[in-house]
């Protein structure tokens, strides 16, 4: 009994320490090294969670460039100009309107009773918010073997910001910007969602798939052809009776032209090889032969025309 109740005393204090030291640590850790996030045009304060009590030195470092001191605060020459100011009761830093190029490590290093304490480092990560949606495009391939669809999605950003991407599919979350699923028709509607986000911001967007049986395909395709189809013969139609009409009213118009009438002269016949050498004319001759002399009465361009007077050029 006695050595146990010695053991007892060993490790009761033992484990009281060890306790006690976690939760030391804890405290420690909670204002220690660290990271933040903010977006640009924010403002963020950088405090190393320490008590001002005993502490005699105390600057901040921003990378390798001292940008703050206790007593005399910010220096004329900083990276950050008038955007940077520092508290001297709780020798915090804060910083206005962030830029991407303010990311970096600030260093908290102080001297308690003369005495360096181990640096705070804090870790300030500034992004661009995401303010537009993401842009996702899918394209659906058909199997012929087993009925079954490849869907390949796509999803991009238009502004160059630096995001990670996702795409969620049913409970199915994939960290990639495309895709290759397979989905079957008794899948029903396929829900897909790209998601772009940062730190500080997120966007989505989504698109339903739907995988279609092939035969419904080919219907939909017959369907198409067949309409196309009987607007080409409506066409050929219409073409057809406008050339119709333009003809017809094209003859009507030359059956109203004037007629073009010959003159008929009279001439006296000549016997001999001369006449008979006479050139063709288009019009037959028409002579009198009864009478030589010139009827009396005045020209005109008609004339009286006997069977008995005509006889062939």
């Amino acid at each position: 009994r006695g050595r146990l109740r010695c053991l007892s005393c060993f490790f009761f204090p033992l484990s009281t320490g060890l306790l006690l030291g976690v939760c030391l640590h804890s405290v420690e850790a909670s204002g220690g090294n660290r990271v933040i996030n903010k977006k640009v045009g924010d403002s963020v304060e950088l405090s190393p969670n320490v008590s001002p009590e005993g502490i005699t030195d105390v600057h901040w470092k921003y990378g390798s460039t001292v940008v703050a001191y206790k007593e005399t605060g910010v220096p004329k020459n900083n990276p950050f100009q008038d955007r940077l100011e520092f508290n001297k009761n709780n020798f915090s830093l804060t910083l206005r309107n962030l830029k991407i190029q303010d990311s970096g490590d600030f260093i908290f290093i102080s001297e308690l009773r003369d005495k360096q304490r181990p640096a705070i480092i804090i870790t300030l990560k500034v992004y661009e918010a995401v303010t537009t949606k993401p842009i996702l495009t899918s394209k659906v391939l058909h199997s012929t073997v087993n009925g079954s669809c490849t869907v390949l999605l796509d999803c991009n950003l238009t502004s160059d910001i630096n995001v990670s991407y996702s795409v969620t599919v049913g409970n199915q979350t994939h960290r990639v910007s495309s895709l290759q699923y397979t989905i079957r028709p008794e899948d029903g509607a396929t829900t897909f969602t790209c998601r772009v986000s940062n730190p500080v911001s997120e966007m989505s967007a989504f698109k339903t798939v739907t995988c279609k049986p092939a035969s419904d395909k080919e219907n939909q395709l017959l369907w198409i052809l067949a309409a196309a189809g009987g607007f080409l013969i409506l066409l050929i139609i219409i073409a057809t009776v406008c050339f119709c009409l333009c003809k017809q009213r094209r003859s009507g118009s030359d059956s109203n032209e004037l007629t073009v009438y010959a003159d008929i002269s009279d001439f006296t016949v000549e016997e001999g090889p001369s006449a008979t050498s006479k050139p063709c004319s288009l019009y037959d001759t028409i002579e009198d032969r009864t009478q030589t002399a010139v009827p009396q009465g005045p020209q005109t361009v008609y004339d009286k025309i006997q069977f008995d007077r005509m006889r062939t050029a």
